[in-house]
């Protein structure tokens, strides 16, 4: 086995290939000496040979003559010419194997030549140049598949990495602005001449504002991203949970007008109690945030087939279809225009769905454009 892996394939297939073709030729030289023998001796026996003594039997006292017993003996002639046809196969043998071999060596070689190519496509793409593409020829073989599932490999591997890319450019601006506006307080501080009293409190004001709002993005990017397995899951009653909710977003809800509906046909989940909350929190206050005025939000629990369901809709702006897929990367924004104070830093929905797969769920995102959105948890 070690051997096997020290050579290339190319000869691996033609050493296969020839130990076959050894075989088969090995065995068609001694069917084929067998043959000949066998076709000697016969046409030997069937020629006048040398016949033995006549035996003599006694039978009731007379002798008896009997017939001589033919022994089939082949002539030095034919004992050459069969030597001769064993030494020639012989010699077919060995050229028929050697000739086999070297074509099965150029045959391989050509049907592993576009495997070569395809390994030399795929050495020179790197890490900056994601967007070449392995060129397949509309080929239907093996290695067309492997050059198409390859492609495929490097469309995903290039989403990723500039999701990677968009997601690093939005933390480190997430995190230079508050660390900027701190910069500058202290700095319009230290140009005072004789700062006063009230300038002090100001911008001891807007550095803990903005130390907050660092330890929120660092807290929420902490949650996003733990890797803790294990979650304490309790029965939760969801009814309870909702009501809790929509009684902490009353202020919201009553300054836009908004009225809710909660139906709880699915009464009870198990889970984590802290997590859900803020989930369920999260999805509701972005309902009620980005609803219309006088709009609705409605609450549906239930059972489908076995399958249980969370559904929270609203009457809002709705999300374009063509983002749909994205609003639940970390720092995505629907609005790119709006205020850091009504949109957040875009980490909401990414927690949402973070929190949701860690309880072995999924969640989808429904959305009409001017009608409004909907998201679905499938338990």
């Amino acid at each position: 086995m070690k051997f096997a892996s020290t050579i290339s394939l190319r000869m691996r297939i033609t050493l296969l290939a020839g130990a076959i073709l050894i075989l088969c030729s090995v065995i068609l030289t001694l069917a084929a000496s067998y043959n000949a023998r066998t076709q000697f001796i016969n046409f030997e026996t069937a020629q006048p040979g040398i016949a033995s003594p006549h035996p003599v039997q006694i039978v009731e006292g007379r002798s008896l003559q009997l017939d001589p017993v033919r022994e089939p003996t082949l002539t030095p002639a034919v004992t050459k010419a069969k030597s001769n046809f064993d030494i020639t196969n012989m010699i077919i043998l060995v050229i028929v194997s050697i000739l086999g071999m070297f074509m099965v060596y150029i045959v391989a070689g050509k049907s592993l030549r576009p495997i070569h190519e395809l390994s030399d496509t795929i050495s020179t793409i790197t890490e900056d140049d994601l967007q070449k593409r392995v060129p397949n020829e509309q080929r239907t073989d093996e290695v067309g598949v492997l050059g198409h599932s390859f492609n495929i490999m490097l469309d995903r591997i290039e989403k990723s990495f500039l999701r990677q890319k968009r997601f690093s450019a939005n933390v480190a601006h997430e995190l230079k602005t508050p660390l900027a506006t701190i910069h500058a307080g202290i700095q319009v501080l230290r140009l005072e001449e004789e700062p006063t009293l009230s300038h002090y409190e100001e911008t001891l004001a807007t550095t803990e504002r903005n130390v907050k709002r660092l330890m929120a993005v660092v807290d929420d990017l902490l949650n996003l991203y733990d890797e803790q397995e294990g979650l304490e899951t309790t029965s939760i009653h969801l009814q309870q949970m909702f009501e809790s909710i929509c009684s902490e977003l009353h202020p919201q809800l009553q300054e836009g007008q908004i009225r809710t509906e909660l139906h709880c046909e699915l009464r009870t989940v198990r889970g984590n109690q802290i997590l859900l909350y803020r989930a369920f929190f999260n999805l509701l206050e972005n309902a009620a945030k980005y609803n219309k005025k006088g709009g609705t939000i409605r609450i549906e629990t239930k059972v489908e087939q076995g399958v249980g369901q969370i559904i929270i809709s609203d009457t809002g702006n709705g999300i374009p279809s063509d983002e749909l897929q994205q609003i639940f990367e970390p720092f995505y924004r629907v609005n790119k225009s709006r205020s850091r104070k009504t949109g957040g830093v875009g980490l909401g929905l990414s927690i949402v769905k973070t929190i949701i797969e860690k309880h072995g769920w999924k969640i989808s995102a429904d959305s009409t454009w001017g009608e409004g959105s909907s998201f679905t948890i499938t338990l």
